[in-house]
């Protein structure tokens, strides 16, 4: 158990993608909790990935990447591994507009620190806060087999692993977690569908999670008007990221998946006008391969 003068580290990942840093309200709600922590004792490190570069510069107080449009998945497990490798006990990632003002993260480390000290404490290996967008819940949410669903309300405690989603952003991850899953994330992935695929892998390693008791504003891509192209686009990393992550799964289940991605495919064939949609299907297929 940790005493008053061992309180928790950590370090939090933000990726900038076409937004500069005075514009990332993540970047700038946790540097204003940055001073206050250390007042504290505790050691807030922020990493900044920024993956469209020329469009922000850096800023003083983070430790800053750059890269042209990288993946994500590499993004989370390269800086990671040097932020543990930097003695810090939690990482956490984090979208360029998720909104830290109305939270304090030393209430969460401390809740953290009490579920990390429990017997059940061994059980656990992410740590997920409740994300609000446009008044509803979109994380954690529940999986049928290869589908996500919303839930109405989630309360804050351990919960099980099985069938559990999550979005990324907020996510905290122990030293545990990041050693224990390898790969942390499947850097066959790019950018869609890797919070999926990382919880269909973690409830082979961790058989609980913790939900935080605090609720934070995400403003969620999908609650955004797309462009049939940004709709291809969506469709596309749908496709790749699912028959990657259940590419050893059962026959009867990529059987169905199959079925689910041709409807979804002709649904939105429909809607958009587009062929393209049903052409993703099997441009997809060999890009998995």
């Amino acid at each position: 158990m940790k005493t008053e003068e061992q309180k928790l580290s950590l370090a939090v990942l933000i990726v900038l993608y076409r937004k500069t840093s005075q514009d990332s309200i993540a970047l700038q709600s946790l540097l204003a909790q940055q001073a206050l922590l250390h007042d504290e004792g505790i050691d807030l490190q922020l990493y900044v990935w920024n993956n469209s570069p020329g469009v922000a510069q850096p800023c003083p107080g983070v430790r800053w990447f750059e890269a042209d449009n990288q993946r994500l998945s590499v993004i989370y497990n390269q800086v990671a591994k040097e932020a543990f490798a930097s003695g810090v006990e939690l990482f956490m990632i984090s979208d360029d507009d998720t909104n830290y003002s109305t939270i304090r993260l030393s209430s969460c480390l401390a809740q953290i620190g009490q579920v990390r000290s429990a017997p059940e404490g061994e059980q656990v290996g992410v740590f997920m806060p409740r994300l609000v967008s446009h008044g509803q819940l979109v994380s954690p949410g529940q999986r049928w087999l290869f589908m996500g669903r919303l839930t109405p309300d989630v309360a804050p405690g351990l919960v099980a692993s099985k069938n559990l989603l999550g979005i990324n952003s907020g996510l905290i991850f122990t030293r545990e977690c990041f050693q224990r899953m390898r790969p942390f994330y499947d850097e066959r992935l790019r950018f869609y569908a890797t919070d999926t695929d990382f919880f269909i892998r973690y409830e082979g390693y961790f058989p609980k999670a913790c939900v935080l008791d605090v609720e934070i504003d995400h403003d969620l891509s999908e609650h955004s008007a797309d462009t049939p192209a940004r709709a291809l686009f969506r469709f596309e990393e749908m496709i790749h990221g699912l028959r990657i992550s259940f590419h050893s799964h059962s026959l009867l289940q990529r059987g169905l998946l199959d079925l689910y991605l041709v409807y979804a495919a002709i649904r939105k064939a429909v809607a958009y006008r587009s062929p393209a949609f049903v052409k993703a299907l099997f441009t997809q297929g060999r890009a998995v391969k």
